[in-house]
């Protein structure tokens, strides 16, 4: 803790205490005494008198009202009047820098405490002696001070004196960086911040506490108490509380990545310096000036008493005087001449912070330029993957209807498969930036089998299986319910990527992927997979860069490079199930990878769901639906769609064909897509209503619907649908509008 603060707290505990104190003691001696009542009165009323002196900085009227003070409590044994008029008296020889003359007022009263039994004024004295040997940089000689006098202050249940001595001790221990030992004292402290009134201890506590939790690298809560703090301090204007609290939250901000909230705070702190180096500057002549009027007291009270003496020695005292004025003025220069450098030093500091902050500026600009060039390229791309991967999507799931391709079922249902985690890989890597800074996906829950959901993730690499000459050991424990509720799509993507990675650098060796029971309840079932291969194994320098994307880590015997974001994708999307990864490997023994997930348990109901939904919502039986698209494959998928759930459609190859359409025909809903040559979906769409204002119209687009919010807002279309497209949304999106 700054010296100045453990002094402000110290007299403000005398400010508290020594009413309750007279008081007490008045009631006593009011039965025995009344003349020692009314003394006792006035003595209180001269005390609060020595305060204002002290505080006004006028230290030579302080000592001189101190000891009359003392001379007129000690006849009436008013030990708490003498206790407080010493412990400000120490004070005040500790502001004058004299810490000789304070250790002997503070040691002679505890002494004098002891004596007396009297426990308050042994406390109050214990802590002025800390305080002094902190101010003297004897950390700690105060510690010792204050952990002795601890037992005293509980014994007694003196809530200020505990509170400031377990605050004291919280601060040196945080200052050792000590987390064990300061959290103990900081939880002691709080125990009886709730009693106090004073805003600065309350600003204090939550300084402390702040700190803490900086130090125990959990910056977050840190920000929390310490914004407290300042808001504390900025009411009371208690700037040493707000330096340190505005500094830690500067560096909590920095260490979770906030650097713009770091470098205004650090601003703030450089101007709350910069009133504290001028409060400090006017304080330290201030000092110099009592210290030469102490002097200057002490050379008048030397002077009375030797009035009488010869000329002689009047010429010498006067000498004397004239040594120390001279001593006083060399001192005052060679201070203001500190002052003056460690202004000059402080600017130069200030200048190259502002200039590392441009260049971090700077950087950041760049950074962010960066990645916009690479959020275009990948939506660009996906738009160029989406429109070929709807033609296999939607043509295999066509195919999976057709009976007379029953035989073939198994390979068709491994096609589609493919496709979805092929489509699923596609939007992860559009967001894997978005990820790196906020979560936005969310989970798609809906009824799913465990089972079939597995069996068909091993059917999918049954190829690169037999190309590395692999065997495949499956176990699924039989307690796992039948069906689940949860985002099969994400797990088929965290499974693929991890049974991908151990199939491709395994040869001639086992994957073994073992799904149990870690915990089930009623409604819930919390399930643990585990993935083992005999592969070449993870070095360990590298075990943790593989969770960086794009990071690869090689395959010695065939060179085999991937794309670097098989891990990273699988450690967001387990962290989004609110989950982790962990990772066991030894280079050349293999990989074992485990990961937990609860799911909700389905019920009766929920499992048939999925099989029913559309059955017991179809209704664009012979429905004329036109199907407006410039890709001939694209046309052919919607359309076999369509006429699987007995619509009638119509299809059109561009814009300007949709317009002819609607004026020779009677259509009843559209599916526009939106980038053709030529005429757009948006203009076409506009055309459209010149003819048939009411008719609805769906963007049926690869592109990502964030891109088309805006497009789509400004104009009339209805709904879209982002191809490829669950037919489930398809179906239910049409049902809206017809």
């Amino acid at each position: 803790m700054n010296k100045t603060v453990l002094i402000i707290l110290a007299l403000f505990l005398h400010c508290s205490v020594i009413n309750a104190q007279s008081n007490s003691k008045s009631q006593q001696e009011k039965v025995e005494k009344n003349n020692n009542l009314q003394e006792q009165k006035d003595i209180d009323s001269l005390i609060r008198d020595l305060r204002d002196s002290f505080y006004a900085k006028d230290y030579v009227k302080t000592i001189d009202d101190g000891k009359a003070i003392i001379e007129k409590a000690k006849p009436i044994n008013y030990n708490t009047a003498v206790y407080t008029v010493s412990s400000i008296l120490g004070n005040t020889f500790l502001q004058l820098n004299d810490t000789i003359a304070a250790v002997k007022i503070i040691k002679d009263q505890l002494e004098q405490a002891e004596v007396r039994k009297d426990s308050a004024n042994f406390l109050g004295a214990s802590i002025d002696l800390g305080n002094i040997y902190f101010y003297q940089g004897k950390i700690d000689k105060a510690l010792t001070s204050f952990k002795f006098v601890l037992p005293h202050a509980k014994q007694s249940k003196d809530t200020i004196r505990l509170f400031i001595l377990n605050y004291n001790i919280s601060e040196i221990y945080l200052d050792k960086k000590n987390s064990n030992k300061s959290e103990f004292y900081v939880n002691e402290t709080g125990k009886y911040i709730d009693v106090l009134r004073a805003k600065p201890y309350h600003a204090g506590y939550e300084l402390i506490l702040g700190r803490l939790k900086y130090l125990k690298n959990n910056p977050k809560e840190a920000i929390v108490h310490l914004s407290k703090a300042i808001e504390i301090s900025n009411k009371i204007n208690y700037t040493e509380c707000l330096i340190k609290s505005s500094s830690f939250h500067a560096l909590a901000s920095a260490k979770l990545g906030d650097f713009e909230t770091a470098y205004k705070l650090q601003q703030k702190v450089d101007l709350y310096k910069e009133e504290k180096y001028n409060t400090d500057k006017i304080k330290a002549i201030e000092t110099v000036t009592a210290k030469f009027n102490i002097e200057q007291y002490k050379q008048d009270i030397e002077r009375k008493e030797l009035k009488n003496k010869i000329i002689e020695q009047e010429a010498n005292r006067n000498e004397t005087k004239l040594m120390w004025v001279s001593f006083a003025t060399v001192g005052l220069l060679l201070l203001m001449l500190s002052i003056l450098y460690s202004y000059f030093k402080r600017k130069k500091l200030l200048k190259d912070l502002k200039e590392r902050n441009i260049k971090y500026l700077k950087a950041k600009e760049k950074s962010e330029e960066l990645a916009i060039a690479k959020s275009l390229f990948f939506s660009n791309i996906s738009h160029e993957l989406r429109t070929p991967l709807y033609g296999i999507i939607g043509l295999s799931s066509i195919l999976m209807d057709d009976k007379t391709l029953d035989k073939h079922r198994e390979d068709v249902k491994s096609l589609k498969f493919s496709a979805d985690y092929l489509l699923s890989l596609i939007n992860d890597v559009l967001q894997i930036s978005k990820l790196d800074s906020k979560q936005e996906n969310k989970l798609n829950k809906k009824a799913f089998n465990l089972k079939d959901l597995l069996i068909g993730i091993m059917k999918s690499f049954e190829f690169l299986k037999v190309q590395n000459m692999n065997t495949f050991n499956i176990k699924i424990s039989e307690d796992i319910p039948n069906i689940l509720i949860g985002d099969d799509v994400k797990l088929s993507q965290i499974l693929i990527n991890i049974i991908g990675n151990a199939c491709k650098f395994t040869e001639n060796g086992i994957i073994t992927v073992n799904v149990g029971v870690e915990a089930i309840k009623d409604d819930n079932v919390t399930i643990n997979f585990n993935i083992k291969d005999t592969g070449i194994g993870i070095e360990k320098s590298k075990q943790e860069v593989i969770f960086n994307e794009f990071a690869q880590v090689e395959n010695r015997t065939k060179g085999y490079q991937g794309t670097g974001l098989g891990l990273p994708i699988v450690k967001k999307l387990l962290e989004i199930h609110k989950s982790k990864i962990n990772l066991i490997s030894e280079e050349g023994k293999g990989t074992e990878i485990s990961f937990k997930i609860t799911y909700d348990i389905a019920t009766e109901t929920s499992q048939v769901i999925k099989e029913n939904l559309l059955e017991s919502k179809i209704s664009i039986r012979n429905k004329t639906i036109l199907v407006v698209d410039d890709n001939r494959i694209n046309r052919i998928v919607t359309k076999k769609i369509l006429e699987k759930y007995k619509a009638k459609p119509l299809v059109a190859n561009g814009g300007l064909e949709a317009i002819e359409f609607v004026k020779n025909n009677t259509v009843e809903l559209i599916l526009m897509d939106i980038n053709m040559p030529e005429m757009n979906g948006l203009e076409a769409t506009e055309a459209i209503r010149l003819i048939n204002p009411d008719v609805p119209v769906i963007a049926l687009t690869a592109v990502e619907i964030e891109e088309m919010k805006e497009s789509i807002q400004n104009s009339t279309i209805c709904d879209i649908i982002v191809k490829p497209y669950d037919e489930v949304v398809f179906i239910e999106t049409i049902l809206k509008h017809i």
